[in-house]
């Protein structure tokens, strides 16, 4: 492992056990955790996307249109990926649902920014603007086995997550220029998503009842699946398709994340097991301390 990655894994797992600790102490509790997460959903993580975009000034139009590409395909199989899974296993449609969607956004930005820069945080937002359209649409009809009314898609598609991740994609794509001071707000708030992330993050693993997760076995095939089955499956087939590069790698360990915990609050809203997204939302953050370090090193060595 070098001394990058290494420093990169002890940094964020480091920050993963301030939140577990300081809520194990009571600094940190459920309320607390609902409230920075909100912070980070719609202020902190919204001003990394457009920060990131304001940066690529010197990014080919062909790289991120070879980058949506890719995250379209991707999503494009996942769902039919997941439902062989969960044929073949006799799976409900939450395992579908955790089965398909990552946690990009609490996870995935700090990841991938720290083992590849700053420049590398556009190809994220890329992936989290396929996501959100995705879950909003594919997730919802996953779950209600129907078609949502326009009106209501409309409105779950209007959320500060996907409204900056398609004006950073503007931005990028028509070469627009914001103010100094704009980007230096943004770029200030932007620097608070990766620690805040990961303390949460950790807050939450010491708030999950581990005892009654690690007694569900069907939670450990779907984890397996999720964290060692679906990269490996998917760097196969992009190095087919495209070759090696950054853009797979990062794909790679994207797919490769823990549940989102946007997974939940789908389930709560339409009709899902919101108990099993929870826990296995909390079991695949836990065991992704192991795969995601490996996952890495791996593909710095190939």
């Amino acid at each position: 492992m070098s001394t990058e990655l290494m420093n990169a894994m002890i940094m964020l797992f480091g920050l993963m056990a301030v939140g577990y600790i300081s809520n194990r102490c009571a600094i940190l509790d459920e309320a607390v955790n609902a409230r920075f997460s909100a912070f980070i959903l719609k202020v902190t993580l919204p001003s990394t996307i457009l920060k990131s975009a304001v940066s690529q000034s010197g990014l080919e139009r062909s790289m991120v249109l070879h980058a949506l590409t890719i995250a379209v395909g991707i999503f494009v199989l996942l769902p039919v990926m997941s439902r062989i899974v969960a044929k073949l296993f006799h799976l409900d449609v939450t395992y579908q649902l955790m089965l398909m969607y990552s946690n990009l956004g609490f996870m995935g930005l700090p990841i991938v920014s720290s083992m590849y820069g700053e420049e590398s945080v556009f190809y994220v937002v890329i992936f989290m603007m396929v996501f959100n359209v995705h879950i909003f649409t594919v997730g919802i009809m996953t779950l209600q086995g129907k078609t949502e009314n326009l009106r209501v898609l409309l409105k779950n598609l209007c959320t500060p997550g996907i409204i900056s991740s398609a004006a950073a994609f503007a931005i990028v794509m028509l070469e627009l220029r914001v103010p100094d001071a704009v980007e230096g707000i943004l770029g200030n708030l932007g620097a608070i998503t990766t620690p805040l992330a990961m303390v949460i993050i950790g807050s939450q693993l010491a708030q999950a009842d581990l005892k009654e997760i690690l007694e569900n076995r069907s939670l450990y095939l779907m984890i397996c699946f999720k964290l060692v089955v679906y990269p490996a499956v998917i760097y196969l087939i992009l190095c087919t398709a495209v070759g090696t590069g950054l853009v797979t790698d990062i794909a790679t360990i994207l797919v490769g994340l823990p549940v989102a915990a946007n997974v939940t609050m789908l389930c709560s809203g339409y009709g899902g097991d919101t108990a099993l997204a929870a826990e296995g939302t909390g079991l695949s953050t836990l065991l992704s301390l192991v795969t995601v370090p490996i996952m890495m090193i791996l593909l710095k060595l190939y």
